[in-house]
């Protein structure tokens, strides 16, 4: 898939790596960075029964969301990730539901799978309409084996642990 290179976020990454799973302000109309999982060893495989790293986005508006052309990635010093816009079955989020993309580096897998790896020592996720507007933001710190942090509810600013991850269905 193709990628962009984005050096020029330097500056804004710095800023946002000192946030510890704190997020910015979504424009998006209800689209959130809602859970993930970072250190994925016996907790959730994907349709290839791979245990590999998960984002999940949730939609709380009553539209649903095509995500297919926008941008995700965990490091805004490396290059961002375009999210395929080939197949919008694929890459809508339903209205209130959710969407969980793998960060496996396995991109011929389908649209759901993301030419990038999750640091279960710490990092970013990053959700960009286009190459340089931010949708939601995280960083995070050391993260746990099977262990997922999400917003509780889903769409809050509350992020809390999560014993029993829930990707594809509400954080409880």
């Amino acid at each position: 898939m193709p990628k962009i290179n984005k050096y020029n976020f330097l500056f804004i990454s710095s800023i946002l790596l000192f946030i510890s799973c704190e997020d910015n302000d979504s424009d998006s109309g209800g689209l959130f960075i809602n859970e993930f999982l970072a250190s994925n060893d016996t907790c959730c495989t994907d349709e290839e029964g791979e245990f590999d790293d998960w984002v999940e986005l949730y939609n709380s508006s009553s539209d649903p969301i095509d995500v297919g052309g926008m941008f995700i990635a965990d490091d805004l010093n490396d290059d961002l990730y375009l999210i395929p816009n080939s197949n919008s079955s694929q890459t809508t989020v339903p209205a209130n539901g959710y969407l969980i993309l793998w960060f496996d580096k396995d991109e011929e897998q389908g649209a759901h799978h993301v030419g990038e790896k999750l640091s279960a020592d710490g990092e970013g996720i990053y959700l960009l309409s286009d190459s340089t507007t931010f949708i939601d933001s995280l960083s995070f710190d050391t993260q746990e084996t099977d262990i997922s942090m999400g917003r509780f509810p889903d769409g809050s600013d509350n992020w809390v642990r999560f014993t029993y991850p829930t990707p594809g269905a509400a954080n409880k």
